[in-house]
């Protein structure tokens, strides 16, 4: 197939590269708009308890049982707010009104009007200000609770009174308005910072605008494939940001690998045919594997029913097979059509390019296979020191704390959260659904309310004939140990009758979440393991490089999560990123960040064992197959990787706080990966086994004859 493509990108690259304008033509005109398309976040399991209890609540109530959005009403300039005064009555009532004709919203509570309703807890403690509660007729809060909130503060607004919004549905709204802006933002920085490394790496204008026109091509090739996934599943918006990063991630690499490569063969060959094929064939060997780990990888993303996750793993499936192919059809096509010219408009003559092999590198792989024990126990000593603080790791998931500061909603929030019962945000609803008597409903109320951690409960109401409903408040904050301890002994108890219990809200999301993420890991991991252990054997031949591989991404994971919380849990790093998020790791992140820290590790992996690979097949022992093959790519793995982790960290200038998370951990893993394990380790492990690192049984051995890859 790869002299396929080297002949016709070579005898017809003008063909090539029009079919390929015209594809990006028409991805362009049908997913420029593809983020109008998209659903925000997406953290939930719709199989979890949770989620059916507020399903159920919704099915015979019309409306969930929590607020979704709260209006917080104060007197203008924060007086006391008289809540007798006729004018004020009439107002709120104004303002209650109109909150009844917001889309999604099933039900409004004017404590002023229905005091039996609001519980008492409408009003607040210093009586400055009340709140106007909306109940809304969706379940999905995340994404149509924005819809209603946009709305809410488009119609609801006083000449009277100050108005502000908070609850989980505005914040929701913000955060997903704040990831639009922070893909522009990040676009912003990304792109002219790659323009002067590209300078600076290529030494030509020419030659460094490859990759950014490979970058190009590659998202609106996402765009399209995620426009197409919207109008057919619930796709996260989030999806869009980590496209684009890792379409100017894996563009950089793919186009530096190969025009490294070609400049290679034009000093040994000339510029002409045999430069071209023998760059197609051999280094589009290493990005057709590496786009296929990457998506293999990352589609093991798709088993988890978080939309937010299989969005993700669903983008990076699309990444990883287009930045492959469009580089192997693109990158060669321009190199015929430039020839010498792609070194035109030098910026420093005499300077040595990228592609030349690095001495350093290949000192420094010798002077490690000299010492290799000593090397590994160190490195691999460094890598278990990073990871240690991973023991200690505290949870957070999505919550009011997610909303940055400066947000409409933050201010509303951290003064309900100050003046006013849990209940009234982090609610917990209990459900009793079946058959139990009043006295039943009575006695478990009793129950619920001599809990540890539960500050107050309400007596149960009937939804329907066989569902009745409590609401209660925590002492503690809704993602705090305390709280969910709470959610877990309620659950632990007898129920009430013939009855099941469900419990739902902010507390019990956030159990059911981890819990869900628990469950489906280990099919995550299977995935992972299965599929790079499959491609890095049909490339090497031998089943001892693919278990050093998972090993070696296992720990370039583990040291990047280690760091993770030393960064943004123990405060290491607060100052610098000008973090404003809980002191605690998003616990979704990890799975996420699991899933592309190893396509990542493992697509520099296959760009280093194929040039090893390459070397040894020519005859030449292990060692100097390992030195040749770590000083030819030493120097583009290494340029590449600070380019891919400067696209990562364009992205932590977002000031939502899990973004930012995931934009340093897969700068982190990636900058990792490139100097420990690539320097360090993989010479040292490549030495400790010699030739064995090529041994495969028999068995294997005679199929990866017939179906593996070969340079003889």
């Amino acid at each position: 197939m790869l002299r396929k493509i080297a002949d016709i990108t070579w005898r017809r690259p003008r063909l090539v590269l029009a079919v390929v304008a015209l594809f990006a033509v028409g991805a362009g005109a049908f997913g420029y708009d593809v983020e109008h398309h998209l659903k925000a976040a997406g953290f939930t399991d719709s199989s979890s308890e949770s989620e059916r209890a507020t399903s159920t609540l919704r099915d015979a109530l019309g409306y969930d049982a929590t607020p979704g959005i709260v209006a917080l009403v104060r007197a203008p300039g924060g007086g006391a707010l008289d809540t007798t005064a006729p004018s004020v009555r009439a107002e709120v009532a104004r303002i209650a009104q109109r909150l009844r004709r917001v889309e999604h919203v099933g039900r409004v509570v004017n404590p002023l009007a229905e005091p039996r309703a609001a519980g008492g807890l409408g009003i607040a403690r210093d009586g400055r200000s009340l709140v106007v509660t909306a109940f809304l007729s969706t379940q999905d809060v995340e994404d149509v609770g924005g819809i209603a909130a946009t709305d809410a503060r488009r119609t609801v607004r006083s000449d009277t009174l100050d108005v502000s919004f908070a609850g989980f549905a505005p914040g929701f709204d913000e955060v997903n308005d704040q990831t639009r802006k922070d893909l522009t933002n990040a676009e912003l920085i990304a792109f002219p910072a790659l323009t002067v490394l590209l300078l600076l790496v290529f030494r030509g204008v020419v030659a460094a605008l490859i990759p950014l026109l490979i970058g190009v091509l590659s998202i609106l090739g996402t765009f399209l494939f995620l426009r197409i996934m919207s109008s057919l599943v619930d796709t996260s918006l989030f999806a869009l940001n980590i496209g684009t990063a890792l379409s100017l991630g894996l563009a950089v690499d793919y186009a530096l690998l190969l025009v490294s490569r070609y400049r290679e063969e034009v000093e040994r060959h000339g510029h002409g045919e045999v430069a071209h094929r023998a760059t197609v064939v051999h280094a589009g060997r290493g990005v057709i594997f590496s786009g296929f780990t990457v998506a293999a990888a990352m589609a093991a993303l798709l088993v988890m029913p978080q939309r937010f996750l299989y969005s993700v793993g669903a983008a990076g499936v699309a990444v990883g097979v287009l930045s492959a192919v469009i580089a192997i059809l693109v990158v060669p096509s321009l190199l015929a059509l430039l020839g010498a010219r792609l070194d035109a408009l030098t910026l420093r003559r005499g300077a040595p390019p990228v592609s030349a092999t690095s001495g350093g590198w290949y000192r420094l792989a010798r002077g490690v296979m000299r010492r290799p024990v000593l090397v590994a126990l160190v490195s691999g000593g460094l890598l278990l020191a990073a990871a240690a603080p991973m023991a200690g790791v505290d949870f957070t998931g999505p919550s009011a704390k997610a909303v940055p500061p400066g947000q409409p909603s933050y201010e509303p929030g951290e003064y309900l959260t100050a003046n006013y019962p849990r209940e009234v945000t982090e609610a917990i609803t209990v459900t009793v659904r079946g058959e139990a008597t009043d006295a039943d409903l009575a006695g478990f109320a009793g129950r619920l309310r001599s809990v540890e951690g539960i500050a107050r409960a309400t007596p149960f109401t009937r939804a329907s004939p066989d569902v009745a409903f409590a609401t209660l408040s925590a002492r503690d904050a809704a993602l705090d140990g305390g709280a969910q301890d709470a959610v877990r002994a309620i659950r632990d108890l007898a129920p009430p009758g013939a009855a099941d219990v469900l419990v739902a809200g902010n507390t019990a999301r956030f159990i059911d979440q981890k819990a869900s993420l628990v469950e489906n890991a280990p099919y995550v991991v299977a995935i992972i393991v299965v599929g790079t252990t499959m491609l890095l054997f049909l490339l090497t031949g031998s089943v001892i490089l693919p278990l050093k591989t998972l090993l070696m991404n296992a720990l370039t994971l583990s040291a990047t999560l280690g760091i993770l919380v030393l960064a943004f849990q123990h405060g290491w790093l607060s100052w610098a990123l000008d973090y404003p998020g809980p002191d605690a790791v998003e616990v979704t992140s990890l799975v996420f960040l699991f899933a592309v820290t190893f396509a990542l590790a493992t697509d520099y992996a296959v760009l280093v064992l194929a040039r090893i690979k390459e070397q040894h097949e020519l005859g030449l022992t292990n060692e100097e197959a390992v030195a040749i093959g770590i000083g030819r790519t030493g120097r583009i793995i290494s340029a590449a990787a600070v380019m891919i982790a400067v696209v990562f960290l364009a992205f932590a200038v977002s000031p939502v706080f899990f973004m930012k998370q995931i934009a340093v951990g897969m700068a982190v893993g990636v900058i990792i990966d490139t100097t420990i394990v690539r320097a360090l380790l993989v010479p040292a492990l490549m030495r400790l086994f010699g030739e064995r690192n090529w041994w495969a049984p028999r068995p294997l051995a005679a199929l990866h004859r017939r179906v593996g890859i070969s340079e003889a």
